[in-house]
Formats: C-alpha cells, sequence, structure tokens
C-alpha cells in the first residue's frame, strides 16, 4: 500500500524544514547552528531531511539519533527518527515514533504522512484479517495530511496509489486515482506527468507510461529522480531498452552524482550487457562518491545472475559483489545483509560449492528467518 519514496519509484518526496532550538551541553553531540528555520545542523552536512531525501540514511541517523535521544519529547525528532528506523527495517519503533510526533503536534501534515506511511506498510505484512484495518488507518492519516497541506505530495501519491489498489467497498477506484492524478498536476506538472505514468503502468499501456515520463523528463531535465524513474522504465520488460536505460542512468548521475540511484541503474544496465570494464568503471566513481552506500554491487550481481547459467568468470564477479557488500552495514531502504547471503548462497550453488551455500543460506535465515527465496533455496539444497 505505502511506497517509500525512493528516486526509481515513479515520485519522489517533498519534504520539509522544521523548527525548534538546542543549546547542547556535550560535546559527543554534533554541533550545531541556529538558522532562522529552527533546529541548525552541522555546517559541513545537508540538513536530515536533505540528506532522507537523497537516500543517506546513515548520514541522517547520526546526525537525528543522539539528538532525540537528549529531546525524546521533540515531535519533529520524533518524525524524523520514525522516517530512519523504517529506513533501516525497525517498522514497530516506525510506528511507535510517527504515533508520538502526531501526539505532540497533530497538525503537521507530514507527522500524519509518515503515520500513514508506516500504516500501509504494516497492512502489507498483516493478516489477512488485519489488514482491512491497516489499509483504513493509512487512508486516513494520508487524507488527514493532505487535507493540513494541499501541497503535500506524498500524501496525494499515497492517496493515489490507495486509489489505485483498493477496491471500492474501502473507498478506492480507478476514477478517484485519475481525479488525484489531476490535482497533483495543478500542484506540480511534472509530478501530474508522473501521476499519469502511474496511471498508466497500472492499465499495462506500456507506450503511454513512457510518452508520460519522457514528457515530465522534458519540463524537469536535470530532475535526478525524474531520470532515475525513465531509466528504470527502460530496465523493465516487456519495453526493455538498455541503451536507452544506460543514456537516462547516466542522466541521473550527471543531475547528483550524490546519490545512488543513478549508479544503481547504471551498474544494472551494464551488468545485464556484459560490459565489465564500463561496470568496473562505474561501480568505482559509486564507491568513490557514496562510499556508505554499496547498494549499486548488490543489483550489479543480482544482474549477474539474472540468465539462467551465467559462465564461471562471471560468477567469480557476482561472488566478489556480494561479499563486498556484506563488508558493510547496508543503507537504508536497501536490501539487508540476509538478502546479501541469500544471494552468495545461489552463486555459490551455481559454482559447485554446496556446503559454502547451504552455510550462507543457514546465515540468511538466521538473520530474516521469513526470508522466502532462501527458505526455498535452503530446502532445495538440504
Amino acid at each position: 500500500m505505502a511506497v517509500r519514496h525512493s528516486p526509481i519509484s515513479l515520485h519522489y518526496s517533498h519534504r520539509f524544514l522544521f523548527a525548534a532550538a538546542l543549546v547542547l551541553a556535550t560535546s559527543q553531540l554534533a554541533v550545531l547552528v541556529w538558522t532562522r528555520t529552527g533546529w541548525g545542523w552541522p555546517v559541513d552536512d545537508p540538513p536530515p531531511e536533505a540528506l532522507i531525501k537523497a537516500g543517506h540514511w546513515k548520514r541522517a541517523r547520526a546526525q537525528v539519533e543522539p539528538l532525540y535521544k537528549a529531546h525524546p519529547n521533540d515531535a519533529e525528532l520524533n518524525y524524523l527518527m520514525s522516517e530512519i528506523d523504517d529506513a533501516f527495517g525497525d517498522l514497530g519503533d516506525a510506528r511507535s515514533l510517527a504515533e508520538k510526533a502526531v501526539a505532540l503536534k497533530a497538525n503537521e501534515s507530514h507527522y500524519h504522512r509518515q503515520l500513514a506511511e508506516v500504516d500501509g506498510e504494516t497492512a502489507e505484512t498483516a493478516s489477512l484479517f488485519a489488514k482491512g484495518g491497516w489499509a483504513k488507518k493509512f487512508k486516513s492519516e494520508a487524507e488527514t495530511a493532505a487535507a493540513l497541506d494541499p501541497k503535500n505530495l506524498d500524501a496525494r501519491f499515497d492517496l493515489l496509489e490507495y486509489d489505485l489498489q483498493a477496491p471500492r467497498l474501502m473507498g478506492g477506484g480507478k476514477d478517484k486515482a485519475a481525479a488525484m492524478a489531476q490535482e497533483i498536476a495543478r500542484i506540480d506538472p511534472a509530478q501530474g506527468d508522473i501521476a499519469q505514468a502511474r496511471l498508466a503502468q497500472d492499465r499495462k499501456d506500456a507506450a503511454a507510461q513512457e510518452s508520460w515520463l519522457l514528457k515530465a523528463a522534458a519540463v524537469q531535465p536535470y530532475d535526478h529522480e525524474i531520470l532515475a524513474a525513465v531509466a528504470n522504465f527502460y530496465l523493465q520488460p516487456p519495453q526493455r531498452n538498455l541503451p536507452l536505460a544506460e543514456m537516462y542512468a547516466r542522466k541521473a548521475v550527471a543531475a547528483d552524482s550524490g546519490r545512488s540511484d543513478g549508479y544503481t541503474l547504471l551498474a544494472i544496465t551494464l551488468a545485464s550487457e556484459a560490459r565489465w570494464n564500463d561496470l568496473e568503471s562505474a561501480l568505482s566513481q559509486a564507491d568513490t562518491k557514496i562510499p556508505d552506500d554499496r547498494s549499486p554491487l548488490y543489483r550489479a550481481g543480482v544482474a549477474i545472475l539474472t540468465p539462467a547459467d551465467p559462465p564461471s568468470e562471471e560468477l567469480r564477479r557476482a561472488e566478489t559483489y556480494f561479499r563486498k557488500y556484506l563488508d558493510a552495514e547496508p543503507e537504508g531502504g536497501e536490501p539487508p545483509l540476509a538478502a546479501a547471503h541469500w544471494r552468495l548462497g545461489e552463486v555459490l550453488e551455481k559454482e559447485g560449492r554446496k556446503s559454502e551455500a547451504l552455510r550462507e543460506l543457514r546465515t540468511a535465515l538466521r538473520l530474516k528467518p521469513d526470508l522466502e527465496g532462501a527458505q526455498k533455496d535452503f530446502k532445495r539444497l538440504e
């Protein structure tokens, strides 16, 4: 139901700066400067909302977590920690923090939108009987967010998604989604094009989806997230077009070389084309620009595994990528270590190293017992 706002998705976040003040009493906390908007963040790093929008969850966590511990009743810090915990897979704490932020300051649109986000994610994993209740909570919070701030595009995209997926008996409907797309277009024409692309995707009309995405890219030719969305479109069947995927992925990197999604899409494209020198160059550039996010390595490894029987030298390359990914904590919103252990197990099985593959699968299931792919592979190999 809820969609984490990744640049690879069809829409993106519009976040808000916040107001508060703090005089720090310990040198262990970040050194802040006062700004007119409220909390002032380290002068040598963007504020956490900018880091979150760019996918730099670890850096945002390093800023926000010590402040939250010192000021646990600050509404904005509860909101930010909810976003961060959600990105790192702690949905329970994320919900509690979002609920507290709303309780502390009920008239903030983005707090309600974050609560809608975690309610929607809870609905996705809830039992069949509980899904409906969580979906209604999602809708209610998203509607409140949109009512408090009609220009909150995150909330409006959430409602569009609800209308596309929910039956009419639960308040959904394709006609409502189309109306919401028009509302989004009135606020932001490029995002209106993205909304129309989502409607076309739902209709399985790839030609219309492509047209709307390209229109959005023409309106905002330097928008990293829109360019990444176009590149991602060209990586998907049936319209898969690797040269165009590469072109838009490179445009996304050029638009913002400090974000991972352009590199990730470029890595997938180059690995799919077996252009190993170009792939190594792209991965090296990503490591230089975003050393704390190794997701391009993971995605390149998965792309190598996609064909039924990759050559042995390509399997060795994929193994290297997965082992490098496992050497560091994953960035927020990226595949967990359990997924990398599972994928490494796949590589080792294809290389005929069954005992090592089983060891990786056991590790994956210890870290994430409900990881379906690892469950199936372990059952088959054991």
